[in-house]
């Protein structure tokens, strides 16, 4: 089926997260109060608020077409890349997650806080797409020489998990500080922001605290990552964009909180860290297949000509 499809789903996918981000920044997400409609309208009138959180909407719809069609092309390449296939479904499956939770977060008029959780499902089909986007390029680098396992590779796998997955818990951990306004009692300290979840400053302050203990286990283990592809001289770029997003995301993260929470640092905040953990899924997806996916093939070729003048 191609990894162009699945790349360009995974950066729409990017794009819906930061504009959930805006809608959120903005408390949007009640502009339109009836869901799948807005307001009772297919198309409402296009003021205020309505304007982000409808194109919220439509970039959603867009995506689920997106989806429907890489179900379809992975069906009809299932022999070709079975686990993509499957992904594909699993895909369609979180789809429908998200557009149900956004739908009751709407219509049920949920605390804050518990919208979360479509932020954190909506985490999972990014990751999916960015994993099935890895396969299908595993795919065509075999198939076009390319592609060169290297047990070194191999050897990270654990780590790049490790770090996946600390990843996401730091964004579903921040993605409910956010929600629940928590992250406005803690740098304001206005009760207004208190609700059935942040009853209690002291409990903002937990949460706040949680977030940066778990942003040292974050940071810790890209750092590992980092210094061991360096070592093993495998996955250089993957590595060091990694290692560059961090720095640039611990700044964005003081920047969210010295400005009082300002739109665009949160924002910036959002769009590094799903960059982050899309960098650490890919690099997953490479440690699994046991190849250097973004190494050019010159390089490739580099490297065989000088074993073969070796041996």
């Amino acid at each position: 089926m191609g990894y162009r499809l699945p790349f360009v789903t995974s950066v729409a996918i990017f794009l819906l997260l930061i504009a959930g981000a805006l809608v959120v920044g903005l408390d949007a997400g009640l502009a339109c109060s009836d869901w799948p409609l807005c307001n009772g309208h297919i198309i409402p009138p296009m003021e205020g608020k309505i304007i982000i959180e409808y194109t919220h909407r439509m970039l959603s719809t867009t995506i689920g077409f997106m989806v429907l069609a890489n179900v379809y092309m992975g069906w009809r390449h299932r022999k070709e890349s079975p686990r993509a296939a499957k992904l594909t479904f699993v895909s369609l499956i979180l789809l429908g997650v998200v557009a149900v939770l956004g739908g009751i977060n709407v219509l049920h008029k949920l605390p804050r806080g518990f919208t979360a959780m479509d932020t954190s499902a909506a985490m999972l089909l990014f990751a999916t797409y960015v994993t099935i986007t890895g396969i299908n390029l595993t795919q065509y680098r075999k198939k076009q020489g390319q592609f060169e396992e290297n047990r070194n590779v191999i050897a990270l796998r654990k780590r790049a998990m490790w770090a996946a997955g600390a990843i996401y818990l730091q964004i579903v951990l921040g993605a409910f500080i956010k929600h629940s306004h928590a992250g406005k009692v803690w740098v304001t300290g206005d009760p207004q922001w208190l609700s059935e979840l942040i009853t209690t400053p002291r409990v903002a302050e937990v949460l706040m605290y949680l977030h940066f203990i778990v942003s040292v286990v974050v940071a810790g283990a890209i750092i590992s990552l980092f210094f061991h592809c360096i070592q093993k001289k495998v996955l250089k770029f993957e590595a060091a964009m990694m290692a560059g997003i961090l720095v640039l995301e611990i700044v964005a993260g003081f920047a969210d909180v010295s400005t009082n929470l300002a739109l665009w640092a949160s924002i910036m905040h959002t769009s590094l860290s799903s960059l982050l953990f899309a960098f650490s899924v890919f690099i997953t997806v490479e440690t699994r297949s046991g190849g250097e996916l973004l190494r050019s093939e010159s390089l490739v070729s580099q490297r065989r000509h000088s074993t073969g003048n070796i041996g």
